[in-house]
């Protein structure tokens, strides 16, 4: 489990810094015949040579860190509240019958600890990165005779020369906060506005295409893939998009079909053109109608060509929707029609363009030459429309196909292939490596 980036996990941690801190010191002062330990003073009376033993043997709840200040009115909750606590550490020397040795030794330990009554450390947490600074105080603690006499019948030891001291305020690591559940990514929201009154035969609000394509680094392994909404929808010839609005299922006097039931597409500087013809349904089984009262799905041609039959070529449009029986039409919202570009791979293989003999080839539908535009990422090829290319170049052989060279001397690493025609920009396709 992940920990909040403060205080301790391990109470060992703050033993071994004063331990460490305190060896130092003792070697500095060229001392070599001391052994300091962090055991009970009982786990090394038996051994040889003079024993400074530096023991917890005690720990209190810090009673000035309990109640935690509020954060926005409100108190931390338990386990995400920190526990604050007070060691308490032994400090004696042992040296068989050589007694000043064993006030040396304790010498030297009472002069680091008086030296040095602020500890300051760097403590290295789990799934932290960067270490954390921590620091607390040291302080002599004021034990009388009798109280040090009961502590030592407890270990069933003889007495020796020993001192108590405090550390203050250890924080213990809390678990870090429970994960809250991830954010909404995708929210959808239906209503049935006012009609505006100009708008008998219903009304559009836009345009949807969802596309998904696959991460230049999936795998089967761990596949990525990505889904984007476009709404004004970008679509490619053969792609389904929506055509999204209210009221598109009103009737009109029996037998007469809905008011909307006809699509027109407006090319500028042209008449409205009936693409009827495109209204498709998702292919559900409990769904047989072209539209619903609030969408009418659209598939547009898989060619480019002449129109209805065939999609327009790529650029920005606009639709609105209508009927011939009495002759309505309502609002006009914009679309755009981009170059469609085939991925031959199936994912979860990750979408990288191989080259034969270092040129690059994409196959597709709506490709025009001099109206398209090719990118490696942001570095942007020149168009030779006498082909094939040379470095740096593209070539426009066919509405379906287009080929290209990287520019001499380009950094080794990850492009994403970018295609324009018209202006408009083709979702995310193929990625090369250099």
């Amino acid at each position: 489990m992940a920990v909040a980036p403060f205080g301790v996990p391990d109470l060992s941690i703050v033993t071994n810094t004063l331990l460490g801190l305190l060896q130092n010191y003792i070697n500095s002062a060229g001392v070599t015949t001391i052994n300091l330990s962090g055991s009970m003073p009982d786990a090394v009376r038996k051994d040889s040579g003079c024993q400074l033993t530096f023991s917890l043997f005690h720990v209190t709840e810090d009673k000035f860190t309990r109640n935690s200040p509020l954060i926005n009115k409100r108190a931390q909750t338990i386990p995400s509240q920190p526990m604050g606590l007070d060691l308490y550490y032994l400090l004696t020397a042992y040296c068989d019958k050589d007694y000043a040795q064993e006030q040396q030794a304790m010498t030297l330990a009472l002069q680091f600890f008086y030296q040095t009554p602020i500890i300051k450390t760097q403590v290295t947490l789990p799934g932290i990165t960067n270490p954390v600074n921590e620091e607390f105080t040291l302080t002599m603690e004021m034990e009388t005779s009798d109280e040090l006499a009961r502590f030592w019948q407890a270990v069933t030891q003889a007495i020796r020369l020993s001192v108590v001291y405090k550390v203050s305020v250890v924080l213990l690591t809390p678990p870090a906060t429970s994960v809250l559940a991830k954010g909404v990514q995708v929210a959808q929201l239906a209503s049935n506005p006012t009609v505006f009154p100009f708008a008998a035969s219903g009304q559009l609000f836009g345009t949807l295409r969802t596309y998904t394509f696959a991460s230049p680094i999936s795998t089967a392994a761990a596949p990525e893939s990505f889904t984007v909404d476009y709404g004004p929808a970008v679509v490619a010839p053969g792609q389904r998009f929506l055509l999204t609005g209210a009221n598109l299922n009103q009737g009109g006097p029996s037998p007469a079909p809905e008011t909307s039931d006809r699509v027109f597409l407006i090319v500028p500087g042209n008449p409205p053109l009936d693409v009827t013809n495109w209204k498709t349904h998702k292919g559900l089984p409990d769904e047989k109608d072209y539209q619903t009262d609030s969408h009418i799905t659209l598939d547009l041609p898989a060619t480019v060509g002449a129109l209805p039959a065939n999609s327009p070529p790529p650029g920005i449009y606009q639709l609105c929707a209508g009927g011939n029986s009495p002759p309505t039409q309502t609002n006009s919202v914009p679309f755009s029609i981009a170059a469609r570009i085939d991925v031959s791979v199936v994912p979860p293989a990750a979408p990288i363009l191989a080259s034969v003999g270092g040129t690059f080839t994409l196959q597709g539908e709506g490709f025009i030459a001099t109206h398209t535009q090719v990118l490696l990422d942001m570095i942007a090829l020149a168009e030779n429309t006498a082909g094939p290319p040379s470095d740096g170049q593209f070539t426009v052989g066919s509405l379906q196909q287009l080929t290209f060279r990287a520019p001499a001397g380009l950094a080794s690493g990850r492009y994403t292939v970018r295609v324009r025609v018209n202006d408009v920009e083709s979702p995310p396709s193929w990625w090369i490596v250099i």
